[in-house]
Formats: structure tokens, sequence, C-alpha cells
């Protein structure tokens, strides 16, 4: 059956972030999951994990993983999806957070970052992300948008991306 052992469900907490954290490890205990997926920022407020204080601090760290252990919940996923290729500041903190993610999924041992693949402009004077949804065979000029977007941008971000972040436990 497709090399599959065993699928695991887990919970994406933002759909309870109306909830303090340990009110949402509680209703997701209660719904019998025992796995989750927590984001961190990029297009998401994070409504349950403060990156920041968690990168800065191993107290911090032990706290959140000990509320996790209390509860029986796993952390499956770090999810930092946003668009990291925005050419703006919006890009930059995205990036920014991206980074950080990657640097607490070292940190808490978790093995996935869930993440877009990002959209960048449509050449570099561009200021406004540019997504092409239609046939590229004309006007002519849509191919090299695509080539710039992909060649010039996305692929050398993605590979120095996973470059600088190969993560070994």
């Amino acid at each position: 059956m497709g090399g599959y052992t065993h699928a695991i469900l887990s919970y994406v907490t933002d759909s309870l972030g109306h909830l303090p954290f340990e009110e949402m490890l509680d209703v997701i205990t209660q719904m019998g999951i025992d796995t989750i997926e927590m984001t961190t920022g990029g297009w998401s407020p994070a409504p349950h994990l403060k990156l920041d204080e968690l990168l800065e601090s191993d107290n911090k760290r032990s706290e959140f993983m000990n509320n996790l252990d209390k509860h029986n919940i796993k952390l499956c996923a770090l999810n930092c999806s946003g668009n990291p290729l925005d050419p703006g500041e919006l890009g930059k903190e995205h990036r920014e957070v991206t980074e950080k993610t990657f640097e607490l999924a070292k940190l808490l041992k978790v093995k996935k970052v869930i993440m877009m693949s990002g959209l960048p402009a449509g050449s570099p004077d561009d200021k406004i992300p540019n997504w092409i949804t239609y046939t590229v065979s004309w006007p002519p000029v849509l191919k090299n948008i695509l080539n710039y977007q992909m060649n010039d941008v996305a692929i050398p971000y993605w590979k120095k991306l996973k470059k600088s972040r190969i993560m070994r436990y």
C-alpha cells in the first residue's frame, strides 16, 4: 500500500487561536488528538508560540515542551507559511521568520517545517509579487517574467535555504 507504515493525524493549532495555550492543549486532548502542528509566524499571528522567546531561552523551551508532555501531545511540525520571496518589507519579515523557524525546529528536534514557496515580483524593478496564471506563449514577455521569477529568484533562494538548513540530529 504505497510504502506507508502508518499515518499521523495532527491538529493545526491556529484554529483554536482564540484560546490561551493551556486551554488549547486541553481542547485538543479532549478531542483525542495527540499530535500538533504549530505556526511560528508568516501569514499566521502564531497565537500559541512565541518564536523569539523560545529561541532565546532554554527555560522557555523546556516549559513549552513540558506543557506538551503534560498533555501527552507531540509536536510533529512547525509552520512558517508566508511569502519569503516578496520583494518588500513583507518578504524580509517572512524570511526572518523562516530562518528563526528552522533554528527553533533544530532546538526542539522537530524534523518538519511546513511553508509556502513564495511569490516573487515580475522583475528586479517590481515592488509587487506577480502571479502569472495563464499561458506563457503570448505575449512573449511572460516567458521572460517566469524565467526571472524561477531562475533568478525562487530557485536560488530555495537552494540557499536548503544548503544552509540541512538538519541532522
